[in-house]
């Protein structure tokens, strides 16, 4: 397992993609507990928006603590994974508000040897991300926080250049390209993450709204359908579907 989603599943121009959050939020910290040695190896938590199912945050774990830098007040997914992307070791579902309560969450015996199923693609099993394009990648994060785009931009491609099947990198940088007006652009690294894999709900919606801005209907009519034959709740999707089947 080898992906990482720095910006959470996207959303630009108002309510386009919900891969980012929006708005400042509350820092919480926390502490990732462990029995025996299922604390050993690199850990990460994620925070997921219960109603979107949007990536707010990732962060790494060092020395049993974590901080949660913008949080939202809602009701969010609290997950523990290995790898960036990877499926959780532990899910937790919690309410935030400002001046939340430090986090405390609890791996389960033996755990870190037997994960959760999820979906990996054989792509990404076969080609591990190499640790400097995921550095560039969470400097991008670092800009993006910034609101300096160009430079976020600039990461995240040279991202992709250290490893070209770095499927968040592409999905990312969608995003930024989106933001600064390149639409074509950004469709264009949504369909390399497709391409990549696995198919994904939230990536056919992305596709469908960048489709939808370049006036392509029949195209954004297509991947919405399909966004939605994966997750029937998909909004975006819902909302592209409407549009595009009138035009």
């Amino acid at each position: 397992m080898s992906t990482i989603r720095f910006f959470g599943i996207i959303c630009f121009s108002a309510t386009m993609y919900a891969q980012f959050s929006s708005g400042l939020g509350t820092r919480v910290s926390g502490e990732l507990r462990s029995h025996g040695d299922a604390g050993s190896g690199d850990f990460f938590v994620e925070l997921y928006d219960n109603s979107t199912h949007a990536l707010i945050e990732r962060v790494p774990v060092s020395q049993g603590e974590f901080e949660l830098n913008n949080v939202p007040s809602g009701s969010f997914s609290v997950r523990v994974v290995t790898e960036p992307g990877g499926p959780p070791l532990v899910e937790e579902f919690r309410e935030f508000a400002s001046g939340s309560q430090p986090l405390v969450l609890e791996l389960p015996k033996s755990s870190a040897a037997k994960p959760i199923s999820g979906l990996v693609s054989l792509r990404q099993l076969e080609h591990p991300i190499d640790k400097k394009a995921i550095k560039e990648a969470y400097e991008a994060q670092q800009y993006e926080r910034a609101k300096d785009f160009p430079k976020a931009i600039a990461k995240l491609e040279k991202a992709i250049q250290i490893a070209p099947q770095f499927r968040d990198a592409h999905l990312n940088l969608g995003v930024q390209y989106a933001r600064v007006g390149r639409t074509a652009d950004a469709r264009a690294e949504f369909q390399k993450a497709l391409d990549i894999g696995p198919p994904a709900a939230q990536i056919y919606a992305d596709l469908a709204l960048t489709s939808l801005a370049v006036r392509e209907f029949r195209e954004a009519e297509t991947f919405a359908r399909k966004a939605l034959e994966l997750d029937p709740a998909n909004s975006s999707a819902q909302r592209v579907l409407k549009y595009a089947s009138k035009h």
